[in-house]
């Protein structure tokens, strides 16, 4: 049977029109800190994100035409889960940056293996948790795929990257969830993964001050700062903004409003209508891809594909409420917008993988 060519046409509009409008904002939010902090040229970041971007749609094109029934074959997803380890663990190898050790450096261009890894994890997650639907919800394959994911996440714990790690953790337990696992079989890890995440917060001094200042901005005003920059941007950009370039907090109040703050600078210099704009376009991505999921045959692929979605979608909503304040800061990119190659490539690769599914489903 040939290939059909019709994938989601909305879908695929969407993801290019807020890769665009990402590197419109990037351009923006990153030239200060550019040029005054790492005296590299204004562009150095716009640049390189625009790279990443060709090599993304590059990327997303190939995994259209893939076949579908290679998504879901347990022996690759075990190859992707085993590569994505090897450069978790490669990356405690590499010197430090920012005394962390989230970036592989490979012939002069980072990788960020975590995010590889996430996208990795919502492949393995798909099969094993099919299987395990399919053989009646044994422990054997949630017990193999908690005690992967549990791994996976400690390793990025260790990096650190806290939040890379929720974010890791929820996606495979909102599958679990949808798959139909026993709620017996999902409180435990469940419980684990919430006494996990309080011991990492609670074993690490400056986590525990974010924590204070969110629950008390005035007495940890220092801690607080982002947070509060972050609401004064928002603030002050009102109904229509302050106009595109002219937002003042990206002049060093906001720490990174290139990465972790660019929903906040949007705010500032396109006001609500800009933040309206991407909330719109990436609801737009993730209500097209649970629309695949839900239409889909086959429960592998549509598990799949509702990973690939609520994966999206988690990972916009964190960004966004740790903007607006509503919990504590963490460094979350906002997908297919804030600067970084690696998540830029891998969130253009799920979308491919998306509309690879979407050509299966009746348009």
């Amino acid at each position: 049977m040939p290939i059909r060519q019709r994938f989601d046409r909305v879908l695929l509009g969407a993801a290019v029109l807020q890769v665009a409008v990402g590197l419109a904002l990037l351009a923006s939010a990153s030239w200060v800190v550019a040029r005054e902090r790492y005296g590299l040229p204004e562009s150095y970041f716009f640049t390189w994100q625009a790279s990443a971007a060709v090599v993304g749609l590059g990327v997303l094109v190939a995994c259209m035409h893939l076949k579908s029934g290679l998504l879901i074959e347990p022996k690759l997803s075990r190859l992707g889960l085993a590569a994505s380890w090897l450069m978790l663990a490669a990356a405690f190898a590499m010197p430090e940056v920012a005394n962390t050790h989230r970036w592989l450096s490979v012939g002069g261009i980072s990788v960020q293996p975590s995010v590889l890894a996430r996208l990795a994890i919502t492949l393995f997650a798909a099969v094993e948790l099919t299987a395990a639907a399919r053989e009646g919800w044994t422990w054997r394959r949630p017990a193999t795929l908690g005690g992967i994911s549990f791994a996976t996440a400690g390793l990025i714990v260790l990096e650190p990257d806290l939040g890379s790690a929720a974010l890791l953790l929820i996606v495979v337990a909102a599958m679990a969830f949808v798959a139909g696992m026993p709620l017996r079989m999902l409180a435990i890890p469940a419980a684990a993964s919430v006494v996990a995440m309080a011991g990492a917060v609670v074993s690490s001094p400056y986590r525990m001050e974010r924590v204070r200042a969110f629950l008390d901005p005035e007495a940890a005003s220092a801690a607080a700062w982002q947070s509060t920059q972050s609401l004064i941007a928002l603030g002050s950009g009102g109904l229509t903004g302050r106009g595109y370039g002219s937002g003042l907090q990206k002049l060093f109040f906001l720490p990174e409003p290139h990465t972790d703050f660019i929903f906040a600078i949007t705010g500032e210099e396109l006001g609500l209508v800009g933040l309206l704009m991407l909330v719109g376009l990436a609801s737009v991505i993730v209500w097209r891809g649970l629309r695949v999921a839900f239409r889909l045959q086959s429960p592998g692929r549509s598990l799949l594909a509702f990973g690939l979605a609520i994966a999206f979608a988690a990972q916009s909503l964190i960004h966004m409420v740790v903007c607006l304040a509503l919990v504590p800061p963490k460094g979350i990119p906002l997908p297919l917008v804030s600067y970084g190659k690696t998540d830029l490539v891998v969130s253009l690769m799920a979308v491919g993988l998306l509309l690879n599914l979407s050509r299966e489903v009746a348009s």
